[in-house]
C-alpha cells in the first residue's frame, strides 16, 4: 500500500464499523447486554489509544492520569457483563508492552522502542479486551462472540491509523517544500522545523497505534485476507523520499 496515495477510496473507519455493528445488533433479537458490546469494545480501543499517546508524549500530568485510570476502572468493572461470570477481575496480567515506531531518527535500529519502564500506571494497565484475554479464555468465559466484534473494530482502528499516517506524511512533504526550503532567516528556520517536529510526532503516534492494533489483531486468529491486508509497518514507510520533499530532485 502506498502511504502517500491519499486519493484512494478510504477504508471503513472505526466509527463507521461501530455504527454498522450497532445497527446489526438492533435488527437482531439479541440480549440487552450484547447490544452494548460494540460500544464497550470501542471504548477499550479508545483507552488504548490514550495510553499510547501518554507513553509517547511522556505526559505525566496527574489530572490526565487520574482521568485515564477512572476510565480503566469503569471499563474493567463492566467487563463481567460482557465476558460472563468466568471472567476473573483479580487476574494479574502483564504490563502493557508497546512498540513505539518513531520517524524522528534515521537509524532503523533505533526506530522501535519498547516502553515498559513504568509500573502501577494507568498508561500500562492492560484492559480486559478479548485480544488481551486470548481466544481460549474467551471461549472458557462463553464470550467467543466478542472476538469477531473486536476484530471488526480493530480493522477500523487500523484503517484510521493508516489514513492519518498518509495525511501527516503528505503534510510533512509540503512543509519541506513550502516552509523549510524557503526559510531565509534563522528564526523562520527554527519555526519551520518546529512545525516539522510536530508532524513527526503525529506520525509516530499513529504508527504506534497501528502497530499495537495489528499486534492485538494477531491475538484474535485473523484470516488470510486480514493477514495480507494488515502487514507490519516498516520504518522506511515513515520516511518521505527526496523526490516527494523536493520535486526538482
Amino acid at each position: 500500500m502506498d502511504l502517500y496515495e491519499i486519493n484512494i477510496k478510504k477504508a471503513p473507519s472505526k466509527k463507521e464499523i461501530k455504527l454498522r455493528l450497532l445497527e446489526e445488533s438492533n435488527t437482531r433479537n439479541v440480549a440487552p447486554s450484547r447490544r452494548s458490546v460494540a460500544t464497550w469494545i470501542s471504548t477499550g480501543l479508545a483507552i488504548e489509544e490514550a495510553q499510547i499517546a501518554l507513553l509517547i508524549e511522556r505526559l505525566d500530568v496527574a489530572q490526565q492520569c487520574d482521568r485515564l485510570q477512572g476510565q480503566i476502572d469503569g471499563f474493567t468493572q463492566s467487563a463481567i457483563m460482557h465476558l460472563g461470570e468466568g471472567f476473573d477481575t483479580d487476574h494479574d496480567p502483564d504490563d502493557l508492552n508497546l512498540d513505539i515506531l518513531d520517524d524522528l531518527d534515521d537509524d532503523p535500529a533505533d526506530s522501535t522502542k519498547t516502553s515498559n519502564t513504568w509500573t502501577n500506571s494507568p498508561k500500562l494497565t492492560v484492559i480486559p479486551l478479548p485480544s488481551n484475554l486470548g481466544v481460549d479464555r474467551c471461549r472458557c468465559c462463553m464470550a467467543e462472540a466478542l472476538i469477531p466484534l473486536e476484530m471488526s473494530l480493530r480493522e477500523g482502528q487500523a484503517n484510521d491509523a493508516l489514513h492519518n499516517i498518509r495525511i501527516h506524511l503528505c503534510n510533512k512533504a509540503i512543509l519541506f517544500r513550502t516552509t523549510i526550503r524557503q526559510a531565509k532567516s534563522q528564526a523562520l528556520k527554527i519555526r519551520a522545523w518546529s512545525q516539522v517536529m510536530s508532524v513527526q510526532q503525529a506520525v509516530s503516534l499513529h504508527a504506534s497505534i497501528y502497530t499495537k492494533t495489528r499486534k492485538q489483531m494477531m491475538q484474535l486468529e485473523p484470516g488470510k485476507d486480514q493477514l495480507q491486508k494488515y502487514k507490519p509497518l516498516l520504518h522506511e514507510q515513515l520516511k518521505i523520499s527526496t523526490a516527494i520533499g523536493n520535486p526538482n530532485a
